[in-house]
């Protein structure tokens, strides 16, 4: 069995930002588990994250600025941006257009996450590909982990394992409650403009929304559906209702699907020897279902409590729990976002997801003003039967509102 300081189990952009915070800032041995033969691949993501967070947020792949900060024209050593998109579009129903200032870069998933597996390596953590955890067994003072092949032993076990949470479950904690299924074709050639998102509760009733996004060649169109329906029936419908021919008659080359956490974040993160960042802890941004900035994020938390409890010689739970302490007060951690997710997904109807466009149409829905809160309820007072929704349209307007640069 062999002993390292830190093991984290999952190679993708949580477990990864895990590894190069410990590594970049101490002396101790971090081991990543992979399940999969590659880093990045399968894919099931949208490959979208906030330029602001992509030019912020440590333990991004490295990107040097060109003098004039264009996007298209930042050089890196490989080319994982792909498309700077300064414009969104959001449809909600037939009766309305919102939009918002928030500037997306479009990415090549796999080669991020590579970029990121690369960077960890160098600055010294060990990646084992093929390693499934089977099991996590208590010797001692020290967490034993299981592969199909070897086992390995830490003081501290780190769960980046995605949406299956496996290791949050073989440590006794409680999982996400609820998931929702995203499904997605790469469509060949470019056929927008915007990252358009469509909000249609009438003909699409089990489908929370579906995206256009425009890449370097080709065009992501996905959905997010309910785990009880059937994804790609809905994905082939919804784009038949896109009014946009090219992406109908335009060659799909690739098929993406996963499943994402959509209860929040889970009601406690860590246990004696353990911590669970990113999707395996619920961390996910639950109105867009986005969540690469903020696995980097609580990942880099996780790799710092991680260095102070060595520091300390301290891994049981008391002092443990200060990392989610420290991850609530973020503004991705915010109880706002979760019951917006519960009023747009289960609470409003058609019509009501038809008004709400309506009141919102031609405003930017991620900064909403004092002044636009008052606009608002004047607008609803003119409609009498959605009146009582207006505390509702407020909380997802809100929700919207502080979901901005974490919500890819």
């Amino acid at each position: 069995m062999k002993p390292f300081d830190v093991i984290i189990i999952g190679g993708g952009p949580t477990g990864l930002s895990t590894a190069i915070t410990i590594s970049k800032n101490s002396d101790l041995s971090a081991l990543v588990l992979e399940e999969h033969s590659e880093i990045g691949n399968p894919l099931a993501c949208g490959e979208g994250i906030s330029k602001e967070k992509l030019l912020t947020l440590a333990n991004m792949p490295p990107i040097s600025k060109d003098i004039n900060s264009s996007m298209l024209k930042l050089q890196k050593e490989k080319p994982f941006v792909e498309r700077e998109v300064i414009s969104q579009r959001f449809f909600f129903g037939t009766t309305g257009v919102a939009t918002s200032n928030l500037n997306i870069a479009t990415i090549n998933r796999p080669l991020f996450d590579q970029l990121m597996a690369k960077e960890a390596k160098e600055l010294g953590a060990t990646i084992h590909l093929n390693s499934q955890v089977i099991g996590i067994d208590r010797k001692k003072q020290q967490l034993e982990v299981k592969t199909q092949k070897e086992s390995f032993s830490a003081p501290l076990v780190i769960g980046c394992d995605g949406p299956s949470a496996h290791s949050v479950q073989m440590m006794g904690l409680t999982p996400p409650t609820e998931y929702v299924q995203g499904m997605e074709y790469k469509i060949e050639g470019v056929h927008t403009d915007a990252l358009d998102f469509y909000f249609d509760f009438r003909k699409f009733p089990k489908m929370h929304y579906g995206w256009v996004f425009p890449k370097k060649a080709h065009t992501n169109v996905g959905i997010v559906a309910d785990t009880a329906s059937r994804p790609k029936e809905i994905l082939d419908e919804f784009i038949n209702n896109l009014n946009n021919a090219n992406i109908k008659n335009s060659k799909i080359v690739k098929e993406i699907a996963g499943i994402i956490p959509a209860s929040g974040p889970i009601p406690k993160r860590y246990c004696d020897n353990y911590l669970v960042a990113g999707d395996a802890a619920g961390m996910t941004n639950s109105i867009f279902y986005g969540g690469i900035a903020i696995g980097i994020h609580t990942g880099m938390l996780a790799g710092d409590t991680a260095i102070k409890a060595h520091e300390s010689q301290k891994f049981d739970e008391e002092f443990l729990s200060e990392y989610q302490n420290l991850m609530n007060s973020f503004p991705y951690s915010d109880p706002v976002i979760q019951e917006a997710h519960d009023i747009l997904y289960s609470k409003f109807s058609p019509s009501d997801i038809d008004a709400f466009g309506s009141l919102l149409n031609g405003w930017d829905i991620t900064t909403i003003s004092s002044l636009q809160k008052i606009i608002l309820l004047i607008k609803a007072l003119k409609m009498p039967s959605k009146l009582k929704r207006i505390n509702d349209v407020r909380t997802v307007a809100y929700g919207f509102s502080k979901s901005r640069d974490w919500g890819f």
